[in-house]
């Protein structure tokens, strides 16, 4: 932006801006002076202020504190008797004012007379004698002469049975500010309260008094509730005369002050008053009483009349930035004239026009300013005179920079000097590259590389003037490999025409090695010479060697020689056709070696079409001769084994007889047995031959053995056929069926003769068939639908497919399982079931969607593998059974589950609604807790809570069972509960338990039913923190008391709530225990002890309970209701929990 300014009007600027700063740096500093001046009187004033109104309030409030210590240290308020039930001594006051004449008169004067008499002697508007619990003893107010004090605040009685204590800030009947003070009685034995009325209307009038305090200063005071911690204003603020007892947010900063003040007993500080007015604020502490008086003055006003001289500072700066504005005007003139002068020449530069040259200029530096762009242009006029002539291609023309640093002059010369450059590499790339074209044309007629190689050194010779060349072709065939001379021009041919180099030999070898271009002038005199008829032997006097090079592989050499060096375009231009010339070498080489190969291919082809032909002819003379040979030993063998067919058809027939031949004795003894006998029974001839083998045959058919030969000598001319089972040499038993013939009569054998043979396989294939037949008939019986599935074809399936179907078995059976009428999805079901048992081996259970011509059914689906005599799974059976009616009849059970787990949660959340939390506890307990750990979603225990005052009453209650019926029962149980403390107003907890007992039993009607069971346990406490006192009753359930180090057990009755009428019941004894402070009690259902669990599944018990207690009771109840769930869930571990789990503890 500044850029875009002129420079008078920058300077003018800059003197503007130093004028501002400076007039701006002199108002603030006075400002700032006069502020602080003013900021501090107004201090030092709301300090002295509030010392002054802290003073009078202290006083105030003193006099009212020794006025109640006088009154509590009386001797009129002290029993005149032995009797410490002071109530009872102030309660006998009759109608007409005195005294009952059972109890004896505590002074000459009546006890209102005595409080009159008080209230007159310190002011106080009203006296008031009253219990710990607030019950009104005596009064001097007419209109609370009986009957119970509220307390404007839940500290007053509290705190006003320790110590003198004032509470609160409240308007009473007659809209005055009033405040409470409450002082224990000395003598008092039961905590009886002398309380007094203050009236604050007198002492405020000095709030209004705001001399020093200006328009907007004011006089407070605040008060921290000690309970809930709330900061209110006491007194009305003077701004707003509705805001006396309004609570101040504690967030505020005027909050911070009083909080500040109460805590170091002085305060001061600039911040946001109650309004949020940014003001000066001073705070004091009113002893006594722990109020705070705030003197407050709006900051606006603190300050000053800073306005008139804000103004002030004004007019005199705008003064002083006016002078430097002309100033700076007349300065900017007179610098500017000879600017003027140069911009007007540097614009017509500018615009390429380069004036004529001034004469005349001022001796400042302004002039000398001038004159140095005269020599400027002077000097761009010559550099644009030299660039022209360059333009024009005049290179020659003289120009001297005007000093070595002038940087256009010495650009333009650098220019011409490229330009002569650029022209010269020009004209050198176009030759190169003609001449790459020309050469192009030459490759192109030559497929072979000689002719190739002489065309291309005399064109490359002819191009860079060189006077020899030579063309090598690397030789890969050779090993090691070669740089072989193909071509030559003005060689000695007898000496260089089989030139041969190897890999780094001589400088041909070593560019090939090298991959690089060789260019030498320094030539050795035995290297080569050039014979001429005119020149005779010379020596050239450079040498140039370029290796042809493609793809990273050197395939030949150029080699060249010359009277003079080669200049740069001429290695440039050998060393562009370097790769054309490589890659025209490789394309020749692969086609010469195609052409190579392909001729030695044709003529190993023919010669193995000859070698094949010969062998032909002799595999054909092989082959007619051990033709002729196999016949003769065919022949040969057959003579043989004719001989040896004849020679063992006997053995081998008796050996491999399907049978067991058998010759026995008349007395039953084995004579002769077949060879067959080892194959059949696994014994050998010699372990049975003259032996009887009865013995073998199962003890069950002996009997059946030894009547076949009876049979045989009965019948000698009939055929005796038995089925025995006879024992294997293994021990296993195989069915024998046995054919006898009596052949005593022959006198070749003169035995009986046994035909047996294994009948094991047919016998159990005959069970198999009428296995199949029963099943069968069952299964064409059978409800159910069955298939026999092999492989992809159903080999069986039972009537009961029409049902389904509409068509019969004879649809099915033996056809494809794709070809048949079934649904997609039941013959998909049941291929995918096949395939399961086929991957498992095993039975699978599953079940399928069915359509049929019924309807939509539910099948539970069986296969069953079936194997065939070797383990192999041979087909699989599938069972079918219609469980649609149970799928409807299990998602009605299941909608109604449901709907009963929706009506439980809702039971649920309205118990948790009902019933008490340690959170809920914690408010007038802070140190306790409750474990609630219900077995179900709802429970039969139950904790119950009540506060009535300064009592608490609170109970661990344990209904019969657990769930639902236990939750209607402590439903029960807790209304119950809450009529007979609430609404009958019992407070003793053995009473309670006797109403309870009796409302359970009317309830549930069992003094009319005994039958019915259902009662409860409970644990009842009745808790006065004011006196630490403990009152319980229990039912089945103790009390522990932690006090000491030790722990105290106190059982309640053994008799429940409800169950019945019990023999030997009486009333439920009422225990009173007087506690300290870190005392501590627990009581609990018996869910908590009868938890099994542990290494042996035992309970956990009452020891470990108490054992619990004794280690905890000194830690605060958090941590102690942590261990005590952690100890009850280690214990625990896997096993269910067995009942609902309650454990109550609290901490005094």
């Amino acid at each position: 932006m500044l850029r875009n300014i002129k420079i008078r009007t920058k300077f003018t600027l800059a003197i503007l801006a130093i004028s501002l700063a400076a007039v701006a740096a002199i108002g603030f500093f006075t400002y700032d002076y006069n502020v602080t001046a003013n900021r501090e009187k107004f201090v030092t004033s709301l300090n002295a202020i509030a010392d002054s109104r802290a003073a009078y309030f202290s006083a105030f409030f003193e006099r009212a504190e020794a006025g109640l210590r006088i009154i509590q240290e009386s001797s009129e308020l002290t029993p005149q008797t032995e009797s410490t039930d002071v109530m009872a001594l102030y309660t006998q006051v009759s109608n007409d004012g005195g005294m009952s004449p059972l109890m004896p008169e505590p002074s000459e004067e009546g006890l209102g007379d005595f409080l009159q008499r008080q209230k007159a002697a310190f002011g106080f508007d009203e006296l008031y004698l009253t219990t710990s619990s607030g019950s009104i003893l005596a009064s001097t107010d007419a209109r609370l002469s009986s009957g119970n004090f509220a307390p404007p605040d839940g500290a007053l009685l509290l705190r006003g049975k320790q110590e003198i204590y004032f509470g609160t800030v409240v308007r009473d009947s007659s809209n005055r500010l009033v405040t409470y003070a409450a002082a224990p009685i000395t003598a008092s034995q039961n905590g009886d309260l002398i309380i007094a009325k203050i009236d604050l209307t007198r002492p405020y009038r000095i709030l209004s008094d705001y001399r020093g305090l200006g328009r907007t200063g004011d006089v407070v005071l605040a008060r921290q509730d000690p309970i809930t911690r709330d900061i209110m204003l006491a007194s009305t603020p003077r701004t707003d005369p509705k805001g006396a007892l309004q609570i101040v947010n504690e967030k505020t900063e005027a909050a911070g002050v009083i909080l500040r003040a109460i805590s170091s007993g002085t305060a001061n500080a600039t911040a946001r008053d109650f309004k949020g007015t940014p003001s000066l604020q001073a705070a004091r502490l009113i002893t006594p009483v722990n109020w705070v008086v705030v003197t407050t003055m709006n900051l606006n006003e603190a300050e000053g009349d800073a306005g008139q001289l804000i103004r002030t500072l004004v007019y005199a700066g705008l003064c002083v930035v006016a002078f430097a504005v002309l100033l700076s005007m007349v300065i900017g003139r007179s610098m500017m004239q000879p600017l003027s002068s140069m911009q007007r020449k540097l614009a017509l530069v500018a615009d390429g026009i380069l004036p004529e040259r001034e004469e005349r200029h001022s001796s400042d530096e302004f002039g000398q300013m001038a004159t140095k762009v005269d020599d400027l242009v002077q000097t761009l006029k010559n550099n644009a005179e030299f660039a022209q002539r360059i333009g024009e291609g005049k290179y020659d023309t003289e120009f001297k920079p005007v000093t070595d640093n002038d940087v256009l002059g010495m650009a333009l010369i650098n220019m011409r000097k490229n330009l002569i450059e650029n022209e010269r590499r020009d004209k050198e790339r176009n030759w190169i590259v003609r001449g790459v074209a020309e050469i192009s044309e030459i490759l192109r007629l030559h497929d072979t590389l000689d002719p190739l190689g002489e065309d291309v050194i005399k064109f490359i010779l002819e191009k860079i003037n060189a006077i020899q060349g030579a063309f090598y072709v690397v030789n890969e065939e050779d090993d090691p490999v070669t740089i072989d001379l193909r071509a030559s021009f003005a060689y000695g041919r007898k000496k260089y025409l089989q030139k041969r180099f190897k890999f780094a030999e001589g400088l041909v070898g070593q560019a090939v090695a090298e991959k690089d271009t060789i260019l030498r002038t320094e030539i050795p005199k035995e290297y080569m010479t050039i014979t001429s008829g005119i020149l005779g032997d010379q020596r050239p006097t450079c040498l140039l060697i370029v290796p042809l090079i493609t793809n990273e592989e050197v395939y030949g050499v150029l080699e060249f020689a010359g009277f003079r060096k080669f200049d740069s375009s001429q290695v440039n231009f050998v060393k562009e056709l370097s790769l054309i010339l490589a890659r025209t070498i490789f394309n020749i080489k692969v086609n010469e070696r195609t052409r190579r190969l392909l001729e030695e291919s044709q003529a190993m082809s023919n010669e193995l079409k000859e070698k094949q032909e010969v062998l032909r002819q002799n595999a054909e003379e092989m082959q007619a001769t051990q033709e002729e040979l196999q016949r003769t030993n065919d022949r040969l063998e057959e003579q043989i084994e004719e001989v040896n067919r004849t020679q063992k058809r006997m053995q081998l027939l008796l050996e491999n007889a399907s049978e067991v031949i058998t010759i026995y004795e008349e007395d039953e003894t084995i004579r002769y047995i077949s060879p067959s006998v080892e194959l059949i029974l696994g014994y050998g001839q010699k372990e049975l031959i003259g032996k009887s083998d009865v013995d073998l045959v199962h003890p069950d058919y002996q009997d059946v053995f030894r009547g076949l030969f009876r049979k045989m000598a009965e019948n000698p001319d009939e055929k005796v056929t038995v089925q025995y089972e006879y024992r294997t040499k293994e021990g296993n038993y195989i069915w024998i069926e046995s054919t006898g013939t009596n052949c005593m009569s022959n006198p070749a054998i003169h035995g009986f003769i046994l035909n047996s043979r294994d009948i094991t396989e047919r016998r159990r294939a005959e069970q198999e068939q009428r296995m199949r037949s029963k099943m069968q008939a069952l299964s064409e019986n059978s409800p159910d639908l069955i298939a026999r599935l092999e492989q992809d074809a159903i080999s069986y399936i039972n009537p009961v497919i029409e049902t389904y179907s509409g068509s019969g078995p004879e649809a099915f059976i033996n056809r494809k399982i794709n070809e048949t009428d079934l649904d997609k999805s039941v013959l998909e079901k049941w291929l995918e079931i096949v395939e399961q048992v086929n991957a498992t081996n095993n039975k699978v259970a599953t079940e399928m969607e069915f359509p049929s011509r019924i309807g939509q059914r539910v099948m539970q689906v069986n296969a069953i593998p079936e194997y065939d005599e070797s383990e192999k799974l041979e087909s699989v059976l599938v069972v079918s059974h219609d469980i649609t009616e149970r799928k409807m009849i299990e998602l009605e059970i299941q909608n109604k589950n449901k709907k009963i787990t929706e009506s439980i949660n809702y039971a649920k959340r309205i118990q948790n609604a009902i019933l008490p939390s340690t959170r809920v506890i914690n408010r007038a307990l802070p140190d306790s807790f409750i474990l609630y750990k219900p077995r179900d979603v709802v429970s039969g225990d139950f904790p119950w809570y009540v506060q009535i005052k300064d009592d608490i009453f609170i109970a661990a209650v344990d209904c019969t069972g657990h769930g639902v019926p236990g939750a209607l029962l402590s439903l029960i149980g807790y209304f119950l509960l809450n009529d007979i403390v609430r609404s009958r107003k019992v407070t003793e907890p053995g009473k309670i338990l006797d109403l309870l007992d009796e409302g359970v039993t009317t309830t549930l009607r069992q003094d009319e039913d005994a039958t019915t069971k259902d009662g409860m346990d409970i644990a009842l406490c009745k808790i006065n923190l004011a006196s630490r006192q403990v009152e319980y009753a229990g039912a089945h359930r103790p009390l522990y008391v932690a006090r000491g180090g030790e722990i105290e057990e106190i059982k309640g009755n053994k008799f429940p709530i409800g169950g019945g009428i019990f023999k030997n019941q009486t009333n439920f004894t009422n225990h009173k225990i007087k506690l300290n402070k870190g005392d501590s009690i627990y009581f609990s259902s018996d869910g908590y002890p009868d938890q099994f669990g542990g290494p042996e599944g035992r309970k956990f018990g009452p020891r470990r309970v108490r054992e619990t207690i004794m280690q905890v009771h000194d830690k605060p109840m958090k941590e102690v209701m942590e261990i005590f769930d952690r100890e009850w869930e280690a214990w625990r571990g896997d096993q269910k929990q067995t009942d609902d789990v309650l454990l109550i503890g609290i901490k005094f």
